[in-house]
């Protein structure tokens, strides 16, 4: 007991800095680097994303648990989470929230019935960059000449405590087109901003940190 005690004396700084970081990463914000290029454009592989945990709800770090929610991701939202048919965490854009009706035809996308309006804005012989209009905010999209684009071709309805959440590579994505709904507990945090990047697509400043939409 003794020799504890002497230890957490000797430590007790670094005991410290080890609680007030897990307390912080709980509570107030994380960070999750990226390894795919489901998110492209807006998100790149090599990014290191800011998870703002004070929107929806603290969740522990390592663990993936969510604690407890104090508010609700809305359309829109690029939200990290643990997908319904694997342990491991992910990161989309929130397309439809609870009691939404969300119908896909390609790239075409009409929740609660209306068509989300979209834009081209760069084509080439490869890929489209297009952007998307979802809850009055514009976002980008990608799309590869080269792949198919999932087809749901239904009207689907988002049921009580669940998301719809889809990639913004819309054809590069393995979603909620896929593997079907996100449920909302399993919901770590809000995407914030990108908080560094190691992407080499990125020049400059802009490999700084920055916020995203």
């Amino acid at each position: 007991m003794l020799k504890i005690k002497s230890l957490v004396r000797e430590y007790r700084a670094l005991l410290l800095f080890v609680f007030l970081l897990i307390f912080f990463r709980t509570a107030y914000a994380d960070w999750s680097p990226v390894p795919t290029s489901s998110m492209e454009p807006t998100i790149l592989p090599g990014d290191v994303l800011w998870i703002d945990k004070t929107s929806y709800g603290p969740s522990l770090p390592f663990l993936n648990k969510r604690l407890f929610a104090w508010g609700h991701p809305e359309r829109g939202d690029i939200i990290t989470f643990i997908p319904p048919h694997e342990d491991v965490l992910y990161v989309k854009r929130v397309m439809a929230i609870a009691g939404d009706s969300i119908r896909i035809e390609g790239n075409e996308i009409y929740v609660n019935g209306a068509r989300l309006e979209q834009s081209v804005i760069e084509s080439t012989d490869a890929e489209i960059i297009g952007t998307e209009t979802i809850a009055g905010v514009q976002h980008a999209y990608k799309l590869s000449k080269e792949r198919r684009i999932p087809y749901v071709g239904r009207t689907i309805v988002v049921p009580e405590g669940k998301l719809f959440a889809m990639g913004d590579y819309r054809n590069n994505s393995a979603d909620s087109r896929i593997w079907g709904f996100v449920d909302e507990n399993s919901v770590l945090g809000k995407v914030s901003a990108v908080a560094i990047s190691f992407s080499s697509e990125r020049e400059g400043l802009s490999k700084l940190a920055f916020s995203i939409q």
